[in-house]
């Protein structure tokens, strides 16, 4: 803006009624509500209306929590071209504070917590859940039931973070927001009833037992080596989510935690529920110690660098597995002959070729495979010990292969039948199997192999 000319400041003072229109840059000074105005000229200048501007000053900023001028808020909503309607005509829309709207969020550093990986949070987000999840609250005013956000930073903690009933804890992602226990001999967290008790002393005084949690987008991560107890807890708790969520230990070799623990206290466990979650360096990664626990879901969930077991279900019905990929593991589940145990869809790197398909009680039925065969031997592994039946095809350009063949071990060798018809031109397919693989190959030329089989596990 270039100076022209230098004048005199003219500006005017008196009562907030008796405010003229003020000339362009003209200052006015209202004495009885101690308020600043600047003209803001004429069209003719570039001025976008006629009238005066407010400026604001340490008057205003000192009053801005109370003055209604300043803290009123209204639904506006006119990205998409329109105002909307948020009251019963425009010409009363509702009206809230801007106290009120900050308040539909709830942050967690509002209490303390810093997440940068140094201080410890613990007693920040023990608050942070103690007040907005009151035990005097709570269980009867459901608006005290609201979501706490954790904005992305690690936060370091020394005890286990206490989830009571109705609470949702929702992060900026695994990749943004870790929750890292440094003692080797604490949770990262846990369930507890609604006066926040734990361990057999849930649901005691009338406290509500823990129920519908849900967790969304944190990551929960045991930094201490030497690791010896579990990642997280769920005892005596019902209709608990957890989604996009993970849980990862540093242990090192000679310690074996669980990732997640189910547990019975003081109640059965149920429902829970884990959906799009990782499970990373632990013994097991998720593990039913408690009895009679149902209706246990884990579906489209990474399990990686388990040294014992993905799933131990211990003393559970009802476990449902879908779409879940296991990595690097000993073994995928663990379980009993009283579990009633499905599957559906889960992919084993460990075993790809034989554990890919749908698990109902101990019956298995892998999905469909293909493969090109030729004159050099194709080997596909087998579980060791275990008999079943598959149904293959074997055809090309001009014949065609249909059969079941079963496989039964005994002792040392293996039972082989196949029953199969073929078009009056043979495939020329030759299939044997030994104690740890199927046999597959031609005389001559190339064919194609599809198959299925089921076995009892």
């Amino acid at each position: 803006m270039a100076v022209t000319q230098i004048s005199r400041i003219q500006h005017r003072r008196g009562l907030e009624q008796d405010l003229p229109q003020l000339a362009s840059a003209e200052l006015g000074w209202s004495l009885d509500t101690r308020k600043l105005y600047i003209g803001n000229g004429t069209i003719n200048e570039g001025a976008p209306e006629v009238g005066v501007t407010r400026i604001l000053t340490e008057y205003d900023i000192a009053d801005i929590t109370s003055n209604v001028e300043f803290t009123s808020y209204t639904f506006v909503g006119n990205a998409a071209g329109y105002a909307a309607q948020t009251g019963p005509s425009l010409l009363a829309p509702v009206v809230r504070t801007y106290q009120q709207k900050l308040d539909d969020i709830i942050n967690i550093r509002d209490f303390g917590a810093t997440g940068d990986g140094v201080t410890d949070d613990t007693a920040a987000i023990n608050r942070a859940i103690q007040q907005i999840y009151k035990s005097t609250v709570s269980p009867t005013n459901l608006r005290a039931r609201r979501t706490i956000y954790f904005p992305g930073g690690t936060y370091r903690i020394t005890s286990p973070m206490l989830i009571p009933p109705f609470a949702k804890l929702v992060g900026d992602g695994v990749g943004s927001v870790t929750v890292q226990q440094i003692n080797a001999n604490q949770r990262v967290a846990k369930t507890c009833d609604s006066a926040f008790q734990t361990g057999v002393d849930i649901g005691t005084s009338s406290a509500l037992y823990p129920q519908d949690i849900e967790i969304d987008g944190l990551h929960f991560y045991n930094s201490n080596s030497s690791v010896n107890s579990s990642l997280f807890d769920i005892d005596s708790a019902s209709n608990v989510k957890i989604r996009n969520s993970k849980f990862t230990s540093a242990a090192s070799a000679g310690f074996y935690p669980n990732l997640v623990s189910i547990l019975t206290s003081t109640d059965t466990s149920r429902k829970i529920t884990f959906d799009s979650c990782e499970f990373s360096t632990a013994g097991n990664a998720f593990a039913v110690t408690g009895t009679s626990c149902y209706a246990i879901r884990v579906m489209n969930s990474a399990f990686e660098n388990i040294s014992n077991t993905a799933i131990h279900l211990g003393d559970s019905v009802g476990f449902t597995s879908i779409g879940n990929y296991y990595g690097s593991v000993v073994s995928v589940v663990t379980k009993k002959t009283n579990n009633i145990f499905q599957s559906f869809g889960d992919y084993s790197a460990i075993n790809a070729n034989i554990i890919v398909g749908s698990t109902l009680g101990n019956l298995f039925q892998s999905v469909t495979q293909e493969y090109t065969l030729t004159t050099s031997t194709l080997a596909l592994p087998v579980v060791a010990n275990v008999p079943f039946e598959m149904t293959y095809t074997i055809n090309n350009t001009t014949s065609n292969r249909f059969g079941t063949a079963v496989f039964v071990p005994r002792n040392s060798s293996i039972l082989y039948t196949d029953q199969y018809t073929e078009t009056a031109v043979s495939a020329n397919a030759n299939i044997s199997a030994n104690s740890d693989s199927l046999l597959f190959s031609l005389s001559n030329g190339t064919a194609t192999l599809k198959f299925n089989y089921k076995r009892f596990d």
